[in-house]
């Protein structure tokens, strides 16, 4: 059986200038990340920091909204803000501060299961568990 390689999650390309503008395609969609200006960019697109921010409020929403509808539960809009900051006086020196805002008709022992759902999102688990990355050359 021949296993195909998986396709990449996310692809990255500068134009070869010089700047720190880069092309990202993430699953179907295309566009910019960039750095601010105090560290030489435009600031025209999502640092990489809050790229992985946005990957853990993306995938929190998705695990809280999949539950409710599995459990059919009145959840109405779900709102998740992450904050990313480095604390080098602690260690992981990486903070990521996730605020959850839930509305609909839900009572307070399911609000409480939705809050320890969001524990399981996978994003939040790979971010805690820590990863491993292995890097080669292209030919």
């Amino acid at each position: 059986m021949i296993v195909a390689p998986a396709r990449p999650s996310a692809t990255a390309d500068d134009s070869g200038h010089g700047g720190v503008q880069i092309l990202v395609t993430a699953g179907p969609s295309r566009f910019a990340a960039d750095l601010g200006p105090v560290d030489g960019g435009l600031d025209i697109g999502p640092n990489p920091h809050d790229l992985v921010a946005a990957g853990l409020a993306a995938c929190t929403t998705q695990t809280l909204r999949l539950y409710a509808r599995r459990k059919a539960w009145a959840l109405g809009a779900v709102h998740v803000e992450v904050t990313w900051r480095r604390d080098p006086s602690s260690q992981p020196a990486d903070l990521f501060e996730r605020t959850i805002t839930l509305s609909g008709d839900l009572d307070e022992a399911q609000r409480a299961r939705l809050m320890e759902i969001a524990e399981a999102c996978p994003v939040h688990k790979m971010l805690v568990a820590g990863s491993r990355v292995v890097t080669s050359v292209a030919a």
